[in-house]
C-alpha cells in the first residue's frame, strides 16, 4: 500500500483520538445517566452524579463541536466501492443522525437544566452562564426529549458497530473498514 494509499484509507489520528475519545466519554455519560436517574432525588449521591454528567455532557459537546468542524476541514477516508448501494446510504445515514445527537443530546440537557431554572457548572469551576430562561413546562418537554434522543443513538449506535462488524466478518475483505479505526490488519 503506498503512502497516498494509506492516507486514504486510514483515519488521521486527530479523527481517531475524537472516535475512541468520544466514546469513551459517553460510555460513562449512559452508565452515570442511567444509574443516576434510578437514585432518590434526596440521595445526596444523585445530586452528585448530575452535576458529573452535566459536566462530562458540556465535554462532549464541545467535542462533537470540534468533530464536525474537523470533519469538513479534513480529508477522511471513502467507503470501498464494493459495498452495495444500500449499504453506503445505510452507512451515510447512521453517521449524519450520530453526528445530529451527539450535539442534539447535550443541547437537550442543557435546555432541561436551564428551563428547570438552573445554570451548568463544569466541574464546579467554571459557571456557564445559561441559554434558555427559566420555563418549567419546557423543561419537561426538553427531558422527554432528551431521554427519546439518547434511544435513538443507542440505535444508532448500535446500527454503526453491527455495520463494521458484519463488513469485517461477513463481507469480502475490500469491504472490511475496521482497521480504518482499530490498529488490525486488513483481512487479506
Amino acid at each position: 500500500m503506498t503512502k497516498k494509499q494509506h492516507h486514504s484509507f486510514y483515519y488521521g489520528k486527530i479523527a481517531k483520538g475524537l472516535h475512541w475519545g468520544m466514546a469513551l466519554v459517553l460510555l460513562v455519560l449512559i452508565l452515570v445517566g442511567s444509574y443516576m436517574t434510578g437514585l432518590e432525588t434526596s440521595n445526596p449521591t444523585r445530586f452528585q452524579l448530575v452535576m458529573l454528567h452535566k459536566s462530562f455532557g458540556v465535554i462532549f459537546m464541545q467535542l462533537a463541536v470540534f468533530r464536525v468542524i474537523w470533519r469538513h476541514v479534513s480529508s477522511y477516508p471513502k467507503l470501498p466501492n464494493v459495498l452495495a448501494n444500500w449499504e453506503r446510504r445505510l452507512s451515510k445515514g447512521v453517521t449524519l443522525v450520530l453526528y445530529a445527537l451527539m450535539l442534539m443530546i447535550p443541547l437537550s440537557g442543557i435546555a432541561m437544566t436551564n428551563f428547570s431554572g438552573f445554570s451548568i457548572s463544569l466541574f464546579g469551576v467554571v459557571e456557564i452562564p445559561p441559554l434558555f430562561d427559566k420555563d418549567l413546562p419546557l423543561a419537561g418537554v426538553a427531558k422527554q426529549v432528551h431521554v427519546i434522543l439518547v434511544y435513538g443513538l443507542l440505535v444508532a449506535l448500535f446500527l454503526h458497530v453491527s455495520g463494521a462488524l458484519k463488513h469485517r466478518f461477513l463481507d469480502s475483505p475490500e469491504a472490511d473498514l475496521l482497521p480504518r479505526m482499530l490498529p488490525i490488519k486488513p483481512r487479506s
